[in-house]
């Protein structure tokens, strides 16, 4: 599930209960630090792993908030950071790592190995197989 803002995100937490959230400090209507509190008070919510994505570690918009959240980390296993740009694999590692997933091996460091490893898997893939994908994918 997707929101645009924190309170949104508690809107539809209440539909349906995330495998993980993934938030950053600074957003509209409610700071990342606002909505993580405030899901921490719900015993249902609270074991929901979190992946803080923050541009603003380093300054007034977030370092407090996120010198907060790493004290809070220190106590508890299901929070995890990453600070901005991120790239892709990462990511996915630490989204996967946040869920208990385990790690699919396949490392894509950006758009260019990302493009390179699909183009790769097209060109040895069945021509009649990528038809019926096709065809499932279009809805025909």
């Amino acid at each position: 599930m997707l929101a645009s803002h924190g309170k949104q995100a508690l809107e539809r937490m209440t539909e349906k209960k995330p495998d993980a959230i993934s938030l950053d400090l600074v957003m509209p209507k409610m700071s990342g630090l606002k909505f993580y509190r405030y899901i921490q008070k719900n015993k249902d919510r609270r074991e929901i792993p979190v992946v803080v994505v923050t541009a603003h570690g380093e300054d007034e918009f977030g370092s407090k908030g996120l010198q907060e959240l790493r004290k809070e980390a220190a106590r508890r296993e299901n929070l995890y950071f990453l600070e901005k740009p991120v790239k892709p694999a990462a990511y996915l590692s630490v989204l996967r790592q946040a869920m208990g997933l385990a790690d699919s091996g396949r490392e894509v460091e950006d758009q260019d190995d990302l493009r390179g490893q699909v183009e790769s898997s097209l060109r040895s893939a069945d021509e009649d197989k990528l038809k019926e994908v096709l065809r499932v994918l279009s809805g025909k």
